[in-house]
């Protein structure tokens, strides 16, 4: 990793700079409590007035948010001197650099300290009644608190030689098994089935169950053990009749698991869908975890067939680079795990914004957008290509002008990758989704201009979970998308030959199977017509269908509700979503509550709710409190009641503030736009009744005129997850 994010390893500053204990580096569970004490000596430097400490944990980790105001609530942190010197403490949430952006500040204000002295400062402090400080959702298997110096009163701040080792975070207990399957397989041909306990935040995690069957032909009865890790794969499972499936698991008579829908064919076909995260990075810059960690965490617990690992440039030195090509190589096993050699090219929305790179090789030069928080002796100046269009130049070149050798994909996360220098040759697909949020409102932008874009879901993963990305903290707070691609075969070649052509989808990490021709042509297709062609697509969720919908451009031209829906007069469902803009900061607080004036609230459900500290933090029979973030997701509450019509309730989230009396909303729903990007709250007692999965579509546009048409499928699920096809590229003669 570069230099700014290495822990401190030089004995010599032992001496100087001083050194840090931290207590105690046992396992911890992930989300449970906690108390920490981290104790520093000061060197031989001492420590002036002025001077002081940062204590942080990587940027994406989600520890709780320390506070200093409540010893008895949770996080209360705490801090003391051997001297009599004053102490000043405070958290500031950009108050370092990357990757230690959120730090703990404590400021001597009063009285040097000299060689040997100490500081103590308790995270998650219990003595006045605190349970403690919550650890991060996420294991990980070196975790620990970074704590810099500056003993001088200048500003600058270094890293401090810690003493003791690195703690271990570790998944919780599981709350229920994942089945998980290929979506395309043959009659009678044997194929792995993954099955995976997995804790309340979605981690993979090892579990004791026996006497399980797997209703395959034949059923195949197996247990599950620690012994077994984190997950484990069934080999030689079969189907012997073509259709769509979806294997359940039971143990006794008890439904465990149910899987994702598979394809059953009767004979190989041109094309299998294969699935892929083509964004995420781990603590070579941002995140955490090994490239060697990553890989595998890919390979044997998401199940992915393809991945990329994508390391901001600006922070990935030449060592890191050369280890994710060492490892990229290793990983290499054509048909069977497919790995591409990339980075993040991480320019400025201003000098083009974000594009994740990949090569078809392991060779690929490394062009930076800068070497922002790198040393000169850690990259090469004349690496930076520092707009897009140098960038794209360079590829060009590099491929010898036919734009075989790499791939491009555009997204937003902390930048947002401009459109106006969007290259349809050199970046066929763009990233409609991620961690980061839905960017549906991209796909009209990209439309309206004209070009022809393919697209797909990614993670953008932190967190060392590439392909199984779960929300952590509020920037990231939605879970990892996937990609899904129709290829002649897992090979390199052939996941690049289907972006190409844009023969992909994404979704927000559910392996919807989905399937949308226009007169035949797949989905990422470009032709002419003389009359309209025929729309038909085909939908397999892996819940229940809310709506599938059809678009033309941005115009909405057919909608199917599997489910039909009805009032429930009782269920009063309330969604909010949007953003504040495009660009950083997008992610729009609608911490908030209700109040139910007159009548009773029976009870109430969190819905698309799922970041790991967030939710409903209180409810009683008049009142629910919760803690939300939106980035084009959709979040909200279901509340059952026994009220009146005249009852009322009153909402005050983000910048809505509004009431409304029961009966109006039990006869038309209440809709209200607050501005920003997609700022709304929806308010109705319509509820879907089915638990159909499956829907096909067969649509001809009736006088469709001259010019150019752009057909794709968005599906909704009624646990919120999404898949969108690439626009099928229609051109009326």
């Amino acid at each position: 990793m570069s230099k700014i994010a290495q822990p401190n390893i030089s004995e010599a500053t032992r001496t100087t700079f001083g050194s840090v204990s931290v207590t105690p580096t046992s396992d911890v569970v992930v989300g449970t409590y906690g108390t920490w004490t981290i104790s520093y000596t000061v060197g031989s430097y001492g420590m002036d007035v002025g001077g002081g400490l940062k204590i942080g944990t990587r940027r994406q980790s989600d520890f709780g948010t320390p506070q200093l105001e409540k010893p008895q609530a949770p996080n209360y942190v705490s801090v003391k001197c051997s001297a009599a010197s004053a102490l000043r403490l405070r958290f500031d949430p950009r108050g370092h650099t990357r990757p230690f952006r959120a730090v703990i500040v404590v400021e001597l204000t009063n009285g040097p300290l000299y060689p040997g002295e100490t500081i103590t400062v308790i995270l998650g402090d219990t003595s006045a009644g605190s349970p403690g400080m919550m650890a991060q959702s996420f294991p990980e298997e070196q975790c620990g608190f970074a704590v810099f110096v500056d003993p001088i009163s200048s500003g600058v701040y270094k890293r401090v030689y810690q003493e003791t080792p690195f703690m271990r975070v570790v998944p919780g207990a599981s709350q229920q098994l994942t089945l998980q399957a290929p979506t395309t397989v043959i009659v009678d041909q044997p194929f792995r089935v993954q099955v995976r306990g997995n804790d309340k935040f979605g981690n993979p995690t090892a579990v004791n169950v026996d006497n399980l069957v797997l209703d395959s032909e034949p059923p195949v009865h197996f247990s599950l053990t620690e012994g077994d890790g984190r997950a484990k794969w069934l080999e030689n499972v079969k189907l012997n009749s073509a259709g769509v499936r979806r294997l359940t698991l039971r143990a006794g008579d008890t439904l465990v698991a149910t899987g994702n829908p598979i394809a059953v064919r009767p004979t190989q076909e041109d094309y299998q869908l294969y699935w892929g995260d083509t964004q995420a990075q781990t603590a070579s810059t941002v995140g955490i975890g090994t490239v060697d960690e990553y890989y595998r965490f890919a390979r044997d617990l998401a199940g992915l067939d393809f991945v990329t690992h994508q390391g901001n440039d600006f922070m990935l030195s030449d060592a890191d680079v050369d280890e994710v090509r060492r490892e990229t190589k290793k990983f290499h096993r054509p048909n069977h795990f497919i790995p591409f050699f990339g980075y993040e090219w991480s320019g400025a929305t201003g000098a083009g914004g974000d594009r994740n790179v990949l090569y078809l090789d392991d060779d690929g030069p490394v062009y930076r957008s800068s070497g922002w928080q790198l040393d000169a002796d850690e990259y090469d100046p004349a690496s930076e290509r520092v707009s897009a269009k140098e960038a794209q130049d360079a590829f060009r070149k590099f491929v010898g002008h036919q734009s075989n050798g790499v791939l491009l994909v555009p997204h937003i996360g902390g930048r947002r990758s401009d459109l106006a220098v969007q290259d349809a040759e050199l970046e066929p697909v763009f990233e409609i989704c991620s961690c980061h949020g839905i960017f549906e409102w991209r796909l009209y932008e990209a439309l309206a201009r004209g070009l022809k874009l393919g697209v797909l879901g990614a993670s953008d993963d932190h967190t060392g979970r590439p392909g199984l990305a779960f929300p952590s903290t509020p920037e990231m707070t939605i879970r990892g998308g996937l990609g899904a691609v129709l290829a002649k075969q897992l090979t390199r070649e052939g996941v690049f030959e289907a972006l190409k052509a844009r023969r992909c989808y994404g979704t927000t990490g559910a392996r919807i199977l989905l399937d949308v021709r226009a007169a035949g042509h797949p989905m990422g297709s470009a032709f002419e017509v003389d009359t309209p062609p025929r729309i038909t697509a085909s939908v397999h969720g892996t819940a229940p269908l809310e709506e599938v919908c059809l678009f033309n451009g941005a115009r909405e031209v057919l909608r199917l509700t599997p489910n039909p829906v009805q009032r429930d007069a009782q269920r009063i469902r309330i969604l909010w979503k949007g953003a504040n803009s495009p660009d950083r900061g997008r992610f729009m607080s609608w911490d908030g509550a209700l109040r139910l004036i007159e009548g009773r609230i029976l009870s109430v459900a969190p819905l698309n709710m799922f970041t790991a500290k967030y939710g409903i933090i209180e409810s009683d029979a008049h009142r629910v409190a919760w803690r939300s973030v939106t980035a084009g997701q959709e979040e909200g509450v279901l509340i059952e009641v026994d009220a009146p019509d005249h009852a009322r309730v009153d909402f005050t989230a983000g910048p809505a503030h509004f009431s409304f009396a029961l009966g109006d909303v039990r006869r038309d729903d209440i809709s209200l736009g607050f501005g920003g990007l997609e700022q709304e709250v929806r308010v109705t007692t319509m509820h879907a009744v089915g638990d159909i999965a499956d829907a096909t579509l067969d649509f001809l546009e009736p006088d469709l005129p001259p010019g150019d048409h752009a057909y794709f499928v968005r599906v909704v699920q009624n646990d919120f997850h999404r898949a969108w096809s690439s626009p099928i590229y229609v051109k009326k003669r």
